[in-house]
Order: C-alpha cells, then sequence, then structure tokens
C-alpha cells in the first residue's frame, strides 16, 4: 500500500504542520509564566498580610471597647460630682 497524494493531502487537515507548530508557546516562553509553587508562595504571603491587618484591626476594637468603658466611667464620675456640687 503506497500512500498517495490524496492520502498526504488528508493528512495535511490533521496533523499539525511545522508553520502550525510557530503559534504555539515553546519552553523558552513558558519561563517566562509562574510555576504553582511561585503561586503558592504568593498565595501564602497574600494570606500571611491579611493575617497581619486582622490582628490590627481586634488590637484596634479591643482598644475602642477599653476606651469605651473608661469614658462612660468617667461620665459616672463627672455626674456625680456634678450632683454634689450643684451643677
Amino acid at each position: 500500500m503506497t500512500i498517495t497524494n490524496k492520502d498526504v493531502e488528508k493528512l495535511k487537515e490533521v496533523f499539525a504542520t511545522k508553520e502550525d507548530l510557530k503559534a504555539f508557546a515553546t519552553k523558552e516562553d513558558l519561563k517566562a509564566f509562574a510555576t504553582k509553587e511561585d503561586l503558592d508562595n504568593k498565595f501564602k504571603e497574600v494570606l500571611s498580610g491579611q493575617d497581619r491587618i486582622i490582628k490590627e484591626l481586634e488590637d484596634a476594637r479591643q482598644d475602642r471597647t477599653l476606651a469605651i468603658g473608661k469614658d462612660r466611667d468617667q461620665d459616672r464620675r463627672l455626674d456625680k460630682i456634678e450632683a454634689k456640687v450643684g451643677a
């Protein structure tokens, strides 16, 4: 069985030619992209940054809560003093 020109034409329709393959990325092209390890490390960095932000927010909330309690205590004392002084 020999391959005819008609067979070759059919094969050209099915298989990629050298010209077709030029449109695809080469190994060298792919080196510019991030690897799974790179993305995992970046993800960990982002989560670590968010952890620091959450910690700061929790500390700020606790400080605000303490300040509110202190303000209320001072307001009560002032009210008592004003009541005694008669202001």
